[in-house]
């Protein structure tokens, strides 16, 4: 991942270490917060870590997450109030069949079926709110989230059908690599957030100004 390269139309410049720290660590207290939630969904302990944070062109999501050939398990959300764009919480079809597995119990998730898939959501969501309440708590905003939208296809094809809900251009997406430690087994899952330019604009300046004012 080109995890600290951020590209503004045709000028790209590099993420500063204080704003990739800054991405980094409020992925992490939200994921801290996910893990005590998921722990509770699997009756054991979850171990959950942020492996980098950074901006990617959108187009590039597929093959840098190495799932261009494959199917995902996607769940999408609205974020809206002082920032506007969606999240989309993705696992590769292995790690949705563990996760699936070590809530419910059952030997070999089928990944169609109703209720692995409302397991999925349901995780997504609960990841995705505390992601976003870590956000806003480390930059004093106010953002929320929609009811979550489940989608079990290519993750090409989800991207476009979120770009396509957003209504807007988007040429960048902040992206969370994230790993889960759930009865032993790694459970991979990714972070896609984008949003609208002058949503994208608020939320560096925001962080920068945590420089001058901490």
């Amino acid at each position: 991942m080109g995890k600290e390269e951020i590209s503004m139309g045709k000028e790209i410049r590099k993420l500063s270490n204080f704003e990739y720290g800054a991405l980094k660590e409020i992925g992490n207290i939200g994921m801290g917060s996910s893990a005590t939630s998921l722990s509770k969904l699997t009756h054991t302990g979850v171990h959950a870590n942020i492996l980098g944070a950074g901006f990617e062109l959108i187009e590039n999501i597929p093959k840098i997450t190495g799932t261009s050939d494959s199917l995902v398990m996607g769940t999408f959300m609205h974020v809206k109030k002082e920032l506007n764009g969606y999240i989309l919480i993705f696992f590769p079809e292995d790690s949705a069949r563990n996760l699936c597995q070590a809530i419910t119990g059952e030997s070999e998730a089928n990944l169609a079926d109703r209720i692995n898939r409302s397991v999925i959501e349901e995780v997504s969501h609960i990841l995705a709110g505390t992601y976003i309440t870590s956000l806003a708590d480390f930059l004093h905003i106010d953002v929320s989230i929609s009811t979550p939208y489940n989608a079990y296809d290519m993750l090409g094809s989800i991207l476009n059908y979120v770009l396509t809900e957003m209504c807007y251009k988007a040429d960048l997406a902040l992206i969370l690599d994230s790993e889960f430690l759930v009865k032993e087994n790694k459970i991979k899952g990714i972070f896609v957030t984008l949003f609208d330019p002058v949503s994208l604009d608020y939320l560096l300046e925001k962080i920068n100004g945590m420089l001058n004012n901490p």
